[in-house]
């Protein structure tokens, strides 16, 4: 018979969200997640406009929360 705090420790478990989406994307997934063209993707990294990681000679890595935080510090108008 299992104890009271091995069935609370299994179903502290199941209850804990795995994480979804990795913190690095590529850039197929962050034209996905983003409305705009490769050629605006690609201008904005090349300008800073966004950060991006560069991985051996053509990889290009972005990482997600820095770009979310980069869009955000660009946003403009709303209810203040």
């Amino acid at each position: 018979m299992r104890s009271q705090i091995e069935i609370m420790n299994e179903t502290e478990k199941e209850m804990t969200p795995a994480k979804t989406t990795p913190d690095f994307i590529n850039e197929r997934e962050l034209l996905k997640r983003l409305p705009v063209s490769r050629r605006t993707l690609f201008s904005w990294r090349t300008t800073g406009k966004i950060p991006s990681v560069r991985l051996g000679g053509r990889r290009v890595l972005f990482h997600w929360p820095s770009i979310e935080a980069a869009l955000l510090r660009n946003q403009k108008g709303g209810v203040q």
